[in-house]
């Protein structure tokens, strides 16, 4: 079962948002208040006024439950392995409902201004909208907003539809809706991969997701090559979503991987105002995360830690196991510690300005897990398939599914 459930504050485009997604999978939708109002026979604002908004959130509830469960009374559902689902906005503030639409499929919410909903609503005449009915119903959107903020922020995929065509919505919740999640079980508990394209917009929304709490200090940790491509593209979605982030730079190359470069990545820290609340996250290859990695593991006797890879060997190497740490004159990798991620994220789109020899390196980690665990995809990357990879015009052929089954091996072992 992968159903796609957008949900959001009321305004945001859910419904129509969600037509048009249906539309372009060629999905069944539903729309879960039209379905309440069908059932019960009168529309919403008379089922708060004859019932209570305690009736309708256990309607709510028992619709979730059945949409997730595949009732056979759910006549639109028959036969049918995937919904497109459009949730009333106060349907997933309950935990337990948001569970179980997380676990059926891909939740996005979907967020917009105050200025722009109340516009929105206006614009549709405010019909049928009960929480609304009120003289000053800007204040009442603040209101429920900041009432429902944690609720949403505990769903990781986010979409601002402020400034956005439905067409642009569209297209972001069917790849977001393509996104591969892997749990990494460890000693000390378990961590989330996701894999898929254009994940660096989401780190925001993922950090939340995590129990990362708003208005945290978040060291963007990464080197000269890769900051100047792919730091802004971070900073962004991490300061939309209510974080600090803070720059951090460490030199290029694994003949900086020492001591020095992690006692200079402290000075950073210090400087910038690291305390225990706060985030290392990795944008960089193999040697930027064993470098943060061991950073963030002895920084103030540990800080939370999060990878962004943006090298192939990386993603399907260094993402699992922890392993971090630097080298000494002696030889390489005597000095570290096993740090587990809090969170890896994994945009395949950043490996198309990787260097052909760099997309190389990772491959000979992907066949080795073939090898190991996964002869369908060793058959994938046979000759002649194998011959495209790396090539200059075409450095990102290796898929999300790819990269995804590649883990799964390193992962089971």
């Amino acid at each position: 079962m992968n159903n796609i459930i957008l949900t959001g504050f009321m305004g945001t485009g859910k419904t129509t948002i969600g037509r048009e997604v249906a539309r372009r999978l060629g999905r069944p939708f539903v729309d879960m208040d039209a379905e309440i109002e069908a059932r019960v026979g009168k529309p919403i604002s008379r089922i708060f006024a004859d019932d209570g908004e305690a009736a309708f959130r256990q309607m709510e509830a028992a619709l979730c439950e059945e949409l997730t469960n595949r009732s056979p009374g759910f006549s639109e559902t028959s036969g049918v392995s995937s919904l497109v689902i459009a949730t009333g906005g106060g349907a997933l503030v309950a935990p337990a409902n948001r569970s179980r639409m997380m676990e059926s499929g891909t939740v996005v919410c979907l967020t917009c201004d105050a200025d722009e909903i109340l516009r929105r609503m206006n614009e549709a005449g405010n019909c049928d909208r009960p929480l609304l009915d009120t003289a000053n119903p800007r204040a009442e959107i603040e209101r429920l907003l900041e009432a429902r903020r944690e609720a949403y922020a505990a769903i990781p995929w986010q979409i601002d539809t402020t400034r956005l065509s439905v067409e642009e919505v569209a297209a972001r919740v069917i790849e977001i809706a393509s996104v591969i999640t892997l749990s990494v079980r460890h000693p000390g508990g378990e961590y989330l991969i996701h894999v898929g394209d254009g994940l660096l917009a989401q780190i925001g929304g993922a950090l939340r997701a995590v129990g990362v709490l708003e208005g945290s200090r978040v060291a963007l940790v990464s080197n000269p090559v890769v900051a100047p491509l792919y730091g802004g593209q971070v900073e962004e979605p991490l300061r939309a979503a209510g974080f600090r982030p803070l720059a951090c730079t460490v030199p290029d190359g694994e003949r900086h991987k020492t001591l020095a470069t992690v006692a200079a990545l402290y000075e950073q820290f210090l400087t910038c105002g690291l305390d225990r609340s706060s985030v290392v996250l990795s944008l960089g290859g193999g040697v930027t995360g064993d470098v943060a990695g061991y950073a963030a593991a002895t920084y103030m006797r540990g800080v939370r830690f999060v990878q962004l890879p943006t090298t192939l060997l990386a993603m399907v190497d260094g993402s699992v196991g922890g392993k971090t740490g630097v080298d000494l004159p002696q030889g390489k990798n005597l000095v570290g510690a096993f740090k587990q991620p809090d969170l890896v994220l994994i945009d395949p789109a950043v490996l198309a300005t990787l260097p052909a020899e760099e997309v190389r390196s990772g491959l000979a980690e992907v066949i080795k897990h073939a090898v190991i665990g996964d002869p369908g995809l060793f058959t994938e990357l046979e000759i002649p398939n194998l011959q495209s990879f790396g090539c200059a015009q075409d450095r990102s052929s290796i898929s999300a599914s790819q990269i995804a089954r590649s883990l799964r091996v390193k992962i089971q072992i």
